[in-house]
């Protein structure tokens, strides 16, 4: 029976823990605050980085250096695996896909299936996450891709950022680039959308759109029996709490339920603040 490993990196916001719970390997992403050059989640924690972000001057990302992915692909071989299931975050957002790409049509790998989400963050998570419940249940390579391409239409995410400052400095709210006075002053209801990241709804103070953004989940969830959900923040304990304890009945009824802070390489482009939820039905 073919040993089957499973591949991510921290654009999923998956953190280190939750990849050794999950027997998954995450990849960390490079983050850059200031001149200095970190490994996020290994040299850089959530809670460090939303505490210093705001007074760096320049944060940039970038994909893993070749040699640690390479790095990872042997060390899974090593470990008896003879093959690898590669999910990757929308390749409209990150680079991995192609990363992978050139490794797997360069030959000198262990044997890589490469799925695309097109979705970031836990949106992208949750493909994971689940494939790895598959994977643990003895499921082959070909029924949890099956799988997760029937489920592939069937992820939700949702998040308000309270600035939009960084979203749009990064790039991915490039099509708005020319609005960023007015929108500074707007929590808008973000989604993704065809894999990009794009406006819902504009509304105006907290409250609203925290009103709007649990509206929003529970109405992704009604009717449904079985579904995975996930919460998730940037250093907004508070609202995030809030959130779980007003969805706890959605959260009751879900297969499976994750909650997250956002890891740091999305901090650099959702800021402070955020607050969302994903939600992948399965029925």
């Amino acid at each position: 029976m073919n040993k089957l490993a499973i591949i991510a990196d921290t654009t999923q916001d998956l953190t280190l823990e939750m990849g050794r719970r999950m027997n998954i390997e995450i990849v960390p992403y490079i983050v850059q605050m200031d001149d200095q050059v970190y490994r996020d989640q290994v040299d850089l924690t959530s809670q460090v980085f939303y505490q210093e972000m705001e007074s760096a001057r320049e944060l940039l990302t970038a994909v893993p250096p070749v040699q640690d992915v390479m790095d990872c692909l042997a060390k899974v071989q090593e470990q008896g695996y003879d093959q690898a299931l590669v999910i990757t975050s929308s390749s409209k957002l990150t680079g991995m896909r192609q990363l992978y790409e050139i490794l797997k049509s360069n030959g000198d790998t262990i044997p890589l299936t490469i799925f695309e989400t097109d979705h970031i963050a836990i949106a992208s998570g949750l493909f994971t996450l689940y494939a790895a419940e598959l994977r643990n249940q003895g499921h082959s390579l070909n029924k949890i891709v099956a799988e997760l391409e029937r489920v592939h239409h069937q992820m939700r995410v949702f998040a308000v950022f309270r600035t939009l400052k960084y979203v749009i400095k990064g790039g991915r709210l490039n099509k708005y680039q020319s609005l960023l006075g007015t929108l500074l002053n707007i929590n808008p209801l973000l989604t993704l959308k065809e894999g990009e990241i794009t406006i819902v709804k504009k509304t105006r103070g907290r409250k609203r759109s925290y009103q709007l953004l649990k509206s929003t989940l529970q109405e992704q969830i009604r009717g449904h029996q079985k579904y995975i959900m996930a919460l998730f923040g940037s250093a907004n304990s508070q609202e995030l709490k809030q959130l779980e304890a007003d969805l706890d009945q959605e959260i009751q009824g879900a297969s499976a339920y994750y909650v997250t802070d956002l890891t740091p390489v999305l901090g650099v482009h959702a800021g402070p603040l955020a607050l969302g939820g994903a939600v992948m039905v399965l029925d």
